[in-house]
């Protein structure tokens, strides 16, 4: 093998190595998420995450307080 040969290997092997690379950001970054539950049985005074929380039941606790 002679060094232009490999320099070629190497390049065409750095460019597919960038493409799935690029690829493998673009797929995970744009996954559907999946709908957020609660882990804490709906008791949302006692819940840390009430502010942040969009479920129905937590801005119904919210808005009574």
């Amino acid at each position: 093998m002679d060094r232009r040969k490999f320099i070629g290997g190497m390049a065409r092997g750095g460019i597919v190595a960038l493409l799935a690379a690029f690829t493998g950001v673009l797929v995970t970054r744009h996954q559907v998420k999946p709908v957020e539950a609660c882990l804490d049985n709906f008791q949302c005074r006692n819940c840390l995450k009430i502010s942040r929380c969009n479920l129905p039941e937590a801005i119904k606790s919210k808005e009574h307080g």
